[in-house]
């Protein structure tokens, strides 16, 4: 047995070849040695050394290192906080640059001028009004509903989690469970890529369900356009998830059709237990997709929000007139006059502002996946990958497992269903071989490939 050093060991990711300047991370095979004349020798001479194989050096910690080590020390805290400050201020207009924030400000100015300028009987309608009503019926909601939505975000995380872990285990068992002396070869040819395909059909299908277009906007209930929307979207799923309830009953006829040729009952068990499992996540995450939070304290945010302004205005007209009259009732210069309307002008969408930044950021939360129309096209500068940072990008995520899926061990084709073990491992050699295998994609996967 050879001793090894950390240094002997190649990491999975090493820095590749200088392009335009800038080095390039690019990824290697995982059991990559530098000790021994070939890999098997490689392999053979670290099987017990996995101090080495903990010890080795990070380098995406050694790029990251090098990264900074290539900049002012005094100088990045500095510029760090300047990039911070300028991706909030871009995260900040890309929520508020909108149709409704726009209407919002021109109904903010024209309240405050309104109540600033209008006069009966030489005096105006300024008043301290009290902020409390605010605070109760739109900002408390706003916060609590939107803590709500991050609740949901994260219990779908957890159910996409159980599915991509169990389906990939339900395939796994499929492609690589034997009995007996290979009871495999007694299943039918192309056993494993019907399972196969049934899996990647059952994904898709959840893809596309997950990523349609939300259609329990209050329009898609209360005008025309929105129930013609919403019925057809809504048929076009309900066919999708008919579909994948197929699906589950093909995955469970594939378990019956490994005890035809013998597997133990106990694996079937623990198969369909696979099969629960995916299903219960499923409709968990069926659920999130189509029930949302309660529609009026949306439509009761939003209509405040742009009330607010008009009953309100009083306040604003108040602040202009405490700042432009003196102690002894003398008014105040045109120039005084003009910088306390623009103030209070200013003051005032930016109140309404707040409150409708909150509301977007609640309204793009209600639905937690991401539709993905940039993993699906391939765009990775779209700008609405930006407006998704928060969701869940489904299309990933079942790439992530269509990928596994597509894995198969090297050499392993001694049975005509698929799958089973490979030369090396079947019959048993003298000396274990589970380090020297191989996986590849058996199928081409360059689509699935470009959206991990």
């Amino acid at each position: 047995r050879m001793a090894a050093s950390p240094a002997d060991v190649v990491p999975d990711v090493e820095v590749g070849p200088a392009r335009d300047g800038k080095r390039v991370l690019s990824k290697v095979a995982s059991y990559r040695f530098t000790t021994g004349d070939n890999d098997t020798q490689a392999i053979e001479a670290h099987l017990f050394d996995l101090d080495g194989v903990w010890s080795r050096p990070s380098p995406i910690l050694a790029e990251w290192r090098a990264g900074r080590a290539a900049t002012s020390r005094v100088l990045e805290p500095v510029k760090e906080a300047c990039m911070n400050l300028f991706a909030s201020v871009r995260i900040y207009f890309r929520y508020l640059v909108t149709a409704e924030a726009w209407i919002l400000c021109l109904v903010s100015v024209a309240s405050t001028l309104f109540f600033t300028m209008f006069e009966v009987k030489g005096r105006r309608l300024a008043v301290n009004v009290s902020w409390a009503f605010i605070s109760f019926a739109i900002i408390f909601p706003l916060t609590n509903s939107l803590n709500e939505t991050f609740r949901r975000r994260e219990r779908a995380l957890e159910c996409i989690a159980d599915v991509k872990a169990y389906l990939l285990s339900y395939y796994q068992a499929h492609r690589d469970w034997d009995w007996g002396e290979n009871g495999r070869g007694k299943l039918p040819r192309n056993h494993v890529a019907n399972v196969r395909l049934v899996l990647a059909s059952c994904v898709a299908d959840m893809r596309d369900v997950l990523t349609a277009p939300p259609t329990t906007r209050q329009i898609h209930y209360h005008t025309e356009w929105g129930r013609s929307e919403r019925e057809r979207v809504e048929n076009m799923s309900h066919d999708m998830i008919f579909r994948i309830s197929t699906y589950f009953d093909r995955m469970s006829l594939a378990v019956e059709e490994l005890k035809y040729a013998g597997q133990p009952g106990n694996e079937a068990s623990r198969m369909r237990q696979y099969v629960t499992l995916s299903m219960r996540a499923w409709e968990n995450l069926k659920h999130i997709k189509k029930y949302r939070t309660p529609i009026a304290t949306r439509a009761f945010a939003r209509v405040y929000i742009f009330l607010h302004p008009w009953f309100w205005g009083p306040y604003y007209a108040y602040l202009v007139d405490g700042m432009v009259v003196d102690g002894t009732g003398n008014d105040a210069s045109f120039g005084a006059v003009v910088g306390t309307t623009v103030y209070a002008c200013a003051l005032s969408v930016l109140t309404s502002l707040a409150m409708m930044g909150l509301f977007n950021v609640r309204y793009r939360m209600e639905d937690p996946f991401f539709d993905a129309v940039m993993e699906q096209t391939g765009k990775k500068n779209d700008t609405r990958q930006h407006l998704g940072v928060d969701l869940i990008h489904v299309a990933q995520e079942f790439a992530e497992l269509l990928r596994s899926v597509a894995m198969e061990v090297v050499d392993a084709d001694q049975n005509k269903c698929g799958g089973g073990p490979a030369r090396r491992a079947y019959p048993l050699p003298e000396s274990s071989w589970i380090a020297h295998l191989e996986l590849k994609p058996g199928v081409e996967i360059v689509r699935i490939q470009s959206q991990v």
